[in-house]
């Protein structure tokens, strides 16, 4: 009715006739219509103006209104139109399948398009759908496609069932896909991931299904998201923004995208066979890349070209690095002051031993969680029933490898004497097996806080010369005090200010007893 309304000010405004027709696009014959109304209903040009729509319309049908019966053609359509628009939205049916059905069963009905016109006008008739619109760089919807393909194992034979994920940006349609091992949150963010980089950029938004992968827990407010999910969305600068439940309308696009690759990779790889993924998803992208350079049913333009001039450029810079996927387990630390993950040893401060605690690691390192307070991170280490360990934590135990400690040792002794580093040496080849060298060594050394360290060279020295090697040996020279004949001179020389006295022992028999016993046997000769 504002149509008619704007008709008669144009009439009231004194353009003619002929003007209006051609302005409105209307015949002449129906301005002539309105203005009859106009001049016949003695109401002013305010008076019409004030009038409401439904109002306007009664005084201009005055009371009459036009009943058409339907024809039979007719009759039979519309009783078939509820059945033919539930099967709409099943898979793989479309508009064109069903007037076929429709013209083989009713040879006299209705073309296709005026088949196709009231199965639309019926639809809509039935459930109204809001137009949204997609602002380019806006938003990027994912979906697993219903049906999944196959990998058939080349030695065995096996049949594996793999998931497709489908992307799609909806201001230009270029659409993303590729084949998973499954559903679960690693194959997800691994599958965004990948088509963030072939799309160049980042979205403001992901919107996904409701599956659990992505949302914890739906709600029509605040849905939960998944925390592995949030942070990877978080990492490229993405809300995460889900689709209400059982509303696929909310995502119509990616639900079309869906019955798309069904027409176009799914049937391009019909009847082939594929041995693992890699060679699943080349086929996939093949594919994938000729649909997209495909010109679109009703523009001139094809969805790569769309992208390229209408929505690259909205969208947000990718960091370098790929987004690193945390994992989070929780554990208790042990009463040796250790947390296990996957069989390996990390070292926590003693404080914590007893107490439950958050693991979140990825590839490369692991960071340990009290509550919200960081309390350690380590590098992460598979190897298995080993242990990583930092000596800030100051756990019970020795620390590092034994001929690590006993490299320590000597480099300590050459800084002193060469005289110490060479006795350490030899008591190194005559123990041989590293922990008593390491023991055998370190106290050595550690006489030093007793006797002190010109006292321990010159016992090593005299030792040397004994070629006596061992903790014990040093430590009964330095308590018999045998070490101070070679006390060092002023220059700094070791000097023996007398020979060194034989060494008295019982078992030791001496030059006079063959002497003696060499008298004996002579006589006994005799």
């Amino acid at each position: 009715m504002a149509k008619v309304k704007n008709i008669l000010r144009c009439y009231a405004m004194g353009i003619g006739m002929r003007s209006i027709a051609n302005v409105f696009r209307i015949s002449r014959n129906t301005v002539r219509k309105y203005v009859r109304w106009y001049q016949d209903s003695g109401l002013t040009m305010p008076q019409v103006m004030q009038l409401s729509d439904d109002h306007l319309q009664d005084l201009l049908s005055e009371g009459r209104t036009r009943e058409r019966t339907p024809s039979p053609r007719q009759v039979e359509l519309e009783a078939l139109l509820p059945g033919y628009a539930k099967r709409l939205n099943r898979k793989g049916v479309t508009m064109k399948s069903l007037y076929d059905e429709y013209a083989k069963a009713y040879p006299d009905g209705y073309k296709e398009t005026f088949f196709k016109t009231l199965l639309r006008r019926y639809m809509c008739e039935v459930k109204v759908v809001g137009h949204v619109e997609h602002p380019a760089g806006d938003q990027m919807y994912i979906d697993y496609a219903g049906d999944r393909l196959e990998i058939v194992d080349a030695v065995t034979g096996e049949v594996v069932k793999v998931e497709v994920f489908v992307a799609i940006l909806p201001c230009s349609h270029y659409t993303y896909c590729e084949a998973v091992w499954s559903q679960r949150k690693e194959d997800l963010i691994m599958a965004c991931e990948r088509a963030l980089r072939f799309y160049g950029g980042a979205p403001r938004a992901i919107v996904p299904d409701n599956l659990k992968s992505a949302v914890t827990l739906s709600d029509r407010n605040e849905p939960i998201i998944n925390e592995e999910f949030a942070a990877f969305a978080e990492f490229y600068n993405c809300a995460v923004y889900p689709a209400r439940v059982r509303r696929p309308k909310d995502k119509a696009l990616v639900e079309n995208a869906v019955k798309l690759m069904y027409r176009s990779v799914y049937q391009d790889i019909s009847g082939l066979t594929f041995h693992d993924l890699e060679s699943l998803n080349d086929a996939i992208r093949t594919s994938l890349d000729a649909f997209n350079n495909k010109k679109m049913a009703s523009r001139k333009q094809s969805r790569r070209e769309q992208f390229d001039e209408f929505e690259a450029s909205f969208l947000q810079p990718l960091p370098e690095m790929s987004f690193q996927m945390n994992e989070r387990k929780t554990a208790t630390v042990l009463r040796n002051g250790y947390v296990t993950l996957n069989k390996h040893h990390y070292s926590m401060p003693k404080e914590y031993i007893g107490k439950r605690v958050d693991i979140i690691y990825d590839a490369d390192t692991l960071s340990i969680y009290h509550g919200m307070k960081l309390v350690t991170t380590h590098h992460r280490d598979d190897t298995p029933y080993a242990y990583t360990q930092k000596d800030v934590h100051k756990l019970p135990g020795r620390k590092g490898s034994y001929e690590k400690d006993i490299e320590e040792i000597y480099q300590r002794a050459a800084q002193i004497d060469n005289i110490l580093l060479v006795y350490l040496k030899e008591v190194a080849a005559e123990q041989k097996y590293p922990p008593i060298v390491f023991k055998a060594c370190r106290g050595i050394m550690s006489l030093e806080n007793k006797y002190g360290l010109s006292r321990l060279v010159a016992a090593c020295a005299y030792a040397t010369q004994g070629r006596f090697y061992g903790y014990q040996a040093i430590k009964g020279i330095l308590e018999r005090g045998e070490d101070m004949e070679f006390i060092s001179s002023e220059d700094g020389e070791f000097v023996a200010t007398q020979p060194a006295a034989p060494v008295q022992h019982k078992n030791i028999r001496g030059r006079d007893y063959y002497s003696n016993k060499s008298k004996e046997e002579k006589n006994g000769n005799k």
